[in-house]
């Protein structure tokens, strides 16, 4: 009796369609999709996987995404009691325009102590820095696309046990992101009242640990620091009159001095320092309203260069009453503002006019996860939620720890 001929192994159909596909082409296609799908398509074939997990792979995708319109990263912020902790953190994703947005990532503490209420946090080339309130809590750094998250071990500790003076940013020299962390060492208390000693470390992330940079020239602020690529500037001051600016440079790790705007008091109680469109912003607070002065940091064009002066951009007088006011984008024509961390708006530079895009706590739809997987509509109305709002590019980089 003749056997007959052993059965064919059939590949799989996304394997075999992969298998006729040239390497170059199927690189470019997979480049132009959402993360969370480049992530699913690694386990079609060995040679899609071995494209994705190439370094490489990751540097042109974030080039990718930079080269689009953000969309916006909305992270509900809890001001509970400093002794409070929360179970976890979200990061939720929203178009710019319409009342839905969607869950990306909901990262749960990995112990029962739950998480630190964090400040405002940080967005650089798809990864974002939450540091704890007080600076006795951690920095947790998270990419939402990969859903990735790391807590950073904590750092030197802070005699002004108040609000943390972190920042974080990217080399654009060496491409290593990191973690900078202004600290009081010691000072005053004596008779007479010994110098305050201010010291500075830094976390590549990546590492295993926090090491020691030069210390701030100054008095380092409570003000939130703007974070661009290349450089970190922080509000400074000279107690107890006089107002300065330092400039952290993230591949030399040293600091120098920034000319502050010229509207800016010392401590900035009502002001805001950001990034909007690449340049340096200083929110300045009226009353009714805020100016926007704007400037640019001639760092690395020319030997001789000097940072541009400040200079009055617009000045935003919302239709009601508020308390914050404070910008987070501009492209399109128009600058993306957070009111009271509880509605988006829109100034149009062009008509001079502000219109709200959406208010996150009675109109916002938030798509989250429910059991099995299953999404359920949600709102963060209900007292002491803020919610802070981050121009958003998604990123397949890795954080290390």
């Amino acid at each position: 009796m003749t056997l007959p001929p052993p059965a064919k192994r059939r590949c799989k159909p996304a394997a075999a369609a992969a298998m006729h596909i040239p390497d170059g082409v199927s690189e470019q296609v997979l480049l132009r999709l959402p993360v969370k799908s480049i992530l699913r398509f690694r386990s079609v074939c060995r040679s899609w996987r071995a494209t994705i997990d190439e370094p490489r792979f990751a540097r042109l995708q974030l080039q990718l995404s930079k080269s689009r319109p953000p969309s916006m990263l909305i992270v509900p912020l809890h001001w509970a009691y400093p002794h409070e902790r929360l179970a976890s953190i979200m990061f939720i994703r929203y178009p710019g325009h319409g009342d839905v947005a969607r869950l990306m990532h909901e990262g749960f503490s990995p112990s029962s102590g739950g998480f630190a209420t964090w400040m405002r946090p940080w967005h650089c080339d798809g990864l974002v820095v939450a540091p704890g309130r007080s600076s006795g809590e951690t920095v947790l750094v998270c990419n939402p696309a990969t859903r990735e998250l790391v807590r950073l071990p904590p750092g030197s500790p802070d005699l002004w046990d108040d609000f943390q003076k972190v920042g974080f940013g990217v080399d654009p020299l060496t491409g290593e992101h990191k973690v900078v962390r202004c600290f009081v060492r010691h000072g005053g208390g004596d008779e007479p009242p010994a110098p305050h000693s201010f010291g500075c470390e830094v976390f590549t992330l990546g590492s295993p640990a926090w090491r020691p940079a030069p210390d701030p020239p100054y008095a380092i602020n409570a003000m939130l620091p703007l974070c661009l690529p290349g450089a970190i500037y922080w509000s400074a001051s000279i107690p107890p009159t006089t107002q300065r600016m330092a400039r952290f440079d993230l591949h030399d790790e040293e600091f120098t001095d920034f000319p502050p705007p010229p509207c800016m008091e010392v401590g900035g109680p009502c002001g805001y320092l950001t990034e909007l469109g690449g340049k340096l912003c200083y929110t300045h607070s009226l009353g009714d309203g805020v100016q926007l002065w704007t400037a640019e940091d001639g760092h690395g064009v020319a030997a001789a260069a000097k940072p541009a002066p400040w200079s009055l951009l617009c000045t935003i007088k919302p239709w009601r009453p508020c308390w914050e006011i404070l910008p987070f984008a501009a492209y399109g024509g128009g600058i993306f503002i957070n009111v009271d961390f509880a509605v988006i708006c829109r100034f149009d530079l062009g008509r001079q006019v502000l219109e709200k895009v959406v208010d996150m706590r009675e109109e916002m739809k938030y798509v989250l996860a429910g059991a099995q997987g299953c999404p359920y509509y949600y709102q963060f109305s209900c007292p002491g939620w803020s919610q802070c709002v981050l121009p958003y590019s998604e990123s397949m980089l890795p954080i290390g720890s």
